[in-house]
């Protein structure tokens, strides 16, 4: 069966591949030319392909992404074709990360650190600058996988959580006229929504504008969530306390954003899903979806 794999693998990686999964495959090359004939050979793609290679191929019947987002082929409409992705996969890394982007701002460890590249000792002055997770009230907008494993890490700091989401008929808040009356007491406002329609611009300047000067945003989800002027302007005039943004509107983001030089905005650069054998595991899983396929089960995870 020949695959393609799209995934940008090195040498000790692809030799993991093959010897878990024992298929012809083809890899991204230097020549696009030659990667694009080798595309249109495969009847499945392991990555994220571009999409008009998508549109032009006749033999393709699936494709396991390497990402939760599929936005971008939503459009692309062929009989017969298949697109998992690998929603979950990353609840416990993103998880993590927003968990220590909230203690960052709250312990102040991001103005810790700037001292320390400054050589410069506040000692007990900085310490009634500091403020607890513990009891916190926290919103969390998007009840998936990602904010339930969040709801989960902060339960243990005694934290009051609710969750936003239109969709999980379990979510605390399902619908936008009960978001707009709780945001004001929310202390910290955690974003896991994928990007739709609904989503964007969610957190617009009207609802920015609700929080309290003491709240801290947190954004793991997708970076069209968010006004971002409005996050700027409210945090530069101290109408906020900081954000830890793991997306941004646009990434990379330009050289001459005021994102890089705020300094109780945290940037982490969409690295949350990030960790040490994340190539490994995605390899697995798409070995484990793969079985499935063979076996003419559809794999899991199927958005398209």
């Amino acid at each position: 069966m020949n695959i393609f794999c799209s995934v940008s693998l090195n040498e000790i990686q692809k030799d993991f591949l093959k010897k878990k999964i024992d298929d012809n495959f083809f890899f991204l090359e230097d020549s696009r030319e030659k990667s694009f004939e080798n595309f249109m050979n495969c009847e499945i793609c392991f990555g994220n392909p571009e999409v008009d290679w998508v549109k032009k191929s006749k033999n393709l019947k699936w494709i396991q992404l390497e990402s939760v987002g599929f936005e971008k082929y939503t459009k692309i409409k062929i009989p017969g074709l298949k697109i998992s992705n690998l929603r979950g996969f990353f609840s416990i890394p993103v998880a993590e990360t927003a968990l220590a982007g909230i203690l960052s701002l709250k312990r102040g460890i991001y103005r810790l650190s700037s001292l320390k590249d400054k050589k410069k000792w506040l000692g007990s002055r900085i310490r009634p600058t500091l403020n607890l997770l513990n009891g916190s009230n926290v919103l969390i907008l998007g009840a998936g996988s990602i904010g339930s494993k969040i709801k989960t890490l902060l339960e243990k700091f005694n934290c009051k959580i609710l969750m936003y989401d239109k969709f999980k008929n379990d979510a605390d808040l399902l619908n936008i006229n009960d978001l707009d009356i709780h945001l004001p007491d929310v202390d910290i406002l955690i974003g896991c929504l994928p990007e739709n329609y609904e989503t964007r611009q969610l957190l617009d300047n009207y609802r920015i504008n609700l929080l309290k000067k003491s709240s801290i945003i947190v954004n793991v989800g997708r970076g069209s969530l968010i006004d971002e002027k409005t996050l700027i302007k409210n945090i530069k005039s101290e109408k906020l306390a900081g954000a830890f943004l793991d997306v941004t509107e646009k990434e990379p983001i330009s050289d001459d954003s005021p994102l890089w030089s705020i300094p109780n905005i945290i940037l982490s650069q969409h690295s949350g899903g990030g960790y040490e054998s994340e190539v490994n595991d995605k390899i697995l899983f798409f070995k484990e979806n793969l079985s499935r396929y063979k076996n003419k089960i559809l794999p899991k995870n199927i958005v398209l």
